[in-house]
């Protein structure tokens, strides 16, 4: 896009890390011509322009400048920020989320996709179901409070508000609890389904720090070998599987496996030791050179990971470097010659279960939140994106934790577990998967969701069975 052109790495480097930057509003301004390969989303737009109506017009050009910023200056080469890497800015995760669906929307040149499929699903399905969510008490406040106050995590208040459309649907009439601040907490909102009166309580899990720290210490571990093989002008692939817990992996471990196999001469070498199994070879450019003749790709994506390893794996983990001819936008490529990537994988025993979270603790919190005279159900969501060996393990620890709960005289009846899906294949602009777990605490009524799904449509149907269960 030539509105590009008017943004040089110099305007950039000038203003970090906090001096203004003024964006050309062409950034954000959709052509004139929409594309049929670009068709528009009304579900996302719904959701998109009223989440707008929560705050001015001049608030939501800062805070989208402000995420559009911290989206581009890595493609810029500037440091990243927190030192994690991140793409933005975790106290305005809301303007991030917002500026995410707004670019799906109408300037896909600043969409980033890995993201972005967690995003677009759940605002989608909030835009399907806005028709009969304006009809419940106290609706206004749950967003004005993830908008503003709460901006550095909403997925919490998304989350209630689609297990408020679930109900809903169900024919029951939903209305939220008005917080108060500085007493005890209470649930989330009162359902009346069937005759009966229900209290209900929501939980949103994010991911866990383990696997962060996992990923910090994989590129403390890669980048001495990767700059060296930057330096030596060598495209390389490696493929590592690790079998102890990544923490204690020697700092020098790669490194090492690095020099042996250039010390060889061999086109490829593979090992198998305490510590890992895994293979570095040379890596052929030839698929991914031949795709940039006709297309720019976007260096940090799954498309990306595809040409240069030959498969797409959901949810797999790589770490990359690059030499790159900078395409119409600085995150997409041109041309490259010289990629160095490295998949991985943390097999072991304490890995997967540090990975595989329970939702026990989380359970007790809401169940304390909920009254001792009125039917309970609980509601926990969390993203299951550490893996299908995670997630299996996960599954397990659910169940026998769910069956043994002690609701300690409270009338809590059912809990729902929701395991939220997202992946960003290669060749779509994202995919969602869902799967739900339920478990009767207490009592003998039916479960007042049949089948629970907050994001997947009903008319797509569903299947029994795990998500990993293709």
């Amino acid at each position: 896009m030539a509105v590009f052109l008017m943004l040089s790495k110099q305007v950039f480097v000038d203003a970090y890390p906090d001096k203004p930057i003024e964006f050309p509003e062409a950034l954000f301004t959709p052509p004139s011509n929409r594309e049929d390969a670009w068709p528009d989303f009304p579900d996302l737009r719904t959701t998109v322009d009223w989440l707008k109506t929560f705050m001015t017009a001049e608030e939501w050009r800062s805070r989208r400048n402000a995420a559009c910023r911290r989206l581009l200056e890595p493609a810029f080469g500037l440091p990243p920020r927190e030192g994690k890497g991140r793409f933005y800015d975790v106290t305005d995760t809301f303007g991030w989320y917002l500026f995410l669906a707004d670019a799906f929307l109408d300037h896909q040149w600043n969409y980033e996709p890995m993201f972005g499929s967690r995003v677009v699903p759940v605002l989608a399905a909030i835009g399907r179901n806005l028709p009969i969510l304006r009809t419940v008490d106290g609706l206004d406040d749950r967003v004005r409070r993830f908008v503003g106050p709460d901006r550095r995590q909403p997925n919490g208040g998304f989350f209630e508000l689609l297990v408020a459309a679930a109900y809903q649907r169900e024919g029951a009439a939903v209305s939220f609890r008005a917080e108060r601040p500085g007493l005890a907490k209470t649930h989330d909102m009162d359902v009346v389904i069937g005759g009966r009166t229900l209290a209900v309580e929501c939980k949103r899990l994010e991911t866990g720090e383990y696997g962060e720290r996992e990923r910090a210490r994989m590129r403390e571990l890669w980048g001495p070998a990767s700059d060296g093989l930057g330096k030596l002008g060598r495209s390389v692939f490696g493929d590592v599987n690790f079998k102890t817990p990544i923490v204690d992996v020697p700092a020098t471990y790669l490194t090492e496996k690095v020099r042996e196999w250039l010390a060889s001469g061999a086109p490829h070498i593979g090992w198998e030791d305490v510590v890992s199994n895994g293979l570095l070879r040379k890596l052929d450019l030839r698929p991914l050179q031949e795709a940039l003749r006709t297309d720019d790709i976007l260096t940090a994506g799954t498309r990306m990971q595809q040409l240069l390893s030959g498969q797409y794996v959901r949810h797999a983990n790589y770490l990359q470097a690059v030499k790159v001819k900078q395409g119409a936008s600085p995150r997409h490529m041109s041309e490259c010659d010289l990629a160095i990537m490295l998949k991985w994988n943390s097999s072991s025993i304490a890995a997967i279960d540090g990975k595989a979270r329970d939702v026990l603790k989380r359970l007790a919190d809401a169940n304390d939140q909920l009254p001792s005279d009125v039917p309970g159900i609980v509601h926990i969501g969390f993203e299951a994106v550490d893996g299908d060996d995670v997630e299996r393990v996960r599954y397990e620890k659910i169940l026998a934790s769910t069956r043994k709960f002690d609701p300690k005289g409270k009338p809590l009846e059912y809990v729902y577990c929701h395991y939220l899906v997202p992946e960003s294949p290669p060749d779509e602009a994202w995919a969602f998967d869902e799967t739900v777990q339920w478990e009767r605490i207490s009592g003998a009524e039916l479960r007042p969701l049949e089948a629970g799904f907050l994001v997947i449509p009903d008319e797509e149907g569903s299947r029994r069975g795990t998500h990993w269960q293709i």
